[in-house]
This record gives C-alpha cells, structure tokens and sequence, in this order.
C-alpha cells in the first residue's frame, strides 16, 4: 500500500511527461495537469506553448490558477477543432441563440397582454351586463350555480368571485415582465453589425 502512494507521488504531471523533464514537488503545472490529463495538456501546449502556460501561470493569484488552465483548456480545445475562429465561433451561436430566445419572449410576452386585454373586456362586459334588467333570470341562474360550488368548496368561502378574480388580474399586472431590458439592447445593436 506504501509503495502504491509513494509510486503516485513519484509520477510526473502530464506536461512533464509529454516534455520529457523531471517533475518536481514545486512544479507549477502539477495541480493543473495531473498525470491523466495528457490530452489536455498536449492541446494547450500546442496552442499556447509550455512556457507561456507557466508565466501565465506565475503571475496569476493561485486561488485563480484552476479558473485560468480551465479557461486555457477550453479555448485550446476550440482553436483546435476550429483553428479560424476558435471559441469566439461557439460564442456567436449562443448570442444567436439569445437573440432568437428574446424575440420568441417578446412574442409571447405580447399574446399575454392581448389575452390579457381581452380577458379584462369579457370581464368589463361581464359586470356591465350583471346590471342589465334583462339578464335577471341569467343572474339568477349564476348566483344558483355559485352557492352550488360554494358550498362545495372546501374552503366554503361567502365572498364572491369577482374580487378574487380582479385581485388575479391586479396581481398579473403587478407581475409585468419588460419586453426590452436595457442591457440586451447593445448585444442586439453588436448582433447587427456582424
């Protein structure tokens, strides 16, 4: 079991290896580039070369070190698999995606207010003609159907329907979503220019 530790602690990180030099304790890339992750390694030493790695490395706090070899892994990965445009290409297609996301919500958004608009006209209609003479056996027969489902109600509430359906619609409007927030207007002006 010693022997299994001390051969684990003995084995060089993966840049050493792919370098062919001697990995030391102290070594920088160690943490980063363990002896598995050679792939890794080999993709950010071709795009941004090991001694650049390490000076990047060096004047990095080290609390930050993992987010930098993270961030140099991922942009080697796209600069290898798509050398013109690396990750910017990849960057693009989600601001893309973004764009058409915030039309798709704008749509929606603007279907919620007509319905929303109609829905407080069929109410408006609703409570114009509760005081029409002409509508009392209607009235009469709603009034009916209401105790009917009052009484059923679990709650078995004595108020009527129409205050807690203005109190929908009042909390609906408190509840208003922006159809254009501010800070994607200059992302859709920078998605025009390209």
């Amino acid at each position: 079991m010693g022997s299994l530790i001390k051969t684990k602690m003995n084995m060089p990180c993966a840049a050493c290896r792919l370098l062919r030099r001697r990995c030391t304790e102290d070594c920088i890339l160690l943490p980063y580039f363990p002896p598995n992750a050679a792939d890794k390694f080999a993709a950010v030493h071709r795009i941004f070369g090991a001694s650049n790695i390490c000076k990047m490395l060096q004047e990095i706090p080290i609390d930050h070190r993992g987010d930098a070899v993270t961030s140099m892994v991922y942009e080697a990965e796209a600069r290898l698999q798509d050398p013109v445009y690396g990750c910017v290409a990849l960057i693009t297609s989600l601001q893309t995606q973004v764009f058409q996301l915030q039309s798709e919500l704008s749509t929606a958004l603007a279907e919620a207010m007509a319905l929303k608009a109609q829905l407080s006209e069929a109410l408006s209609m609703l409570i114009s003609s509760q005081g029409s003479p002409s509508t009392d056996n209607t009235e009469k027969n709603h009034n009916n159907n209401h105790q009917q489902l009052s009484d059923c109600h679990p709650h078995n509430q004595t108020s009527s329907a129409m205050p807690l359906f203005s109190q929908v619609i009042d909390s609906v409007q408190a509840t208003e979503v922006p159809l254009q927030p501010e800070s994607w207007s200059s992302l859709k002006s920078w998605h025009q220019l390209g």
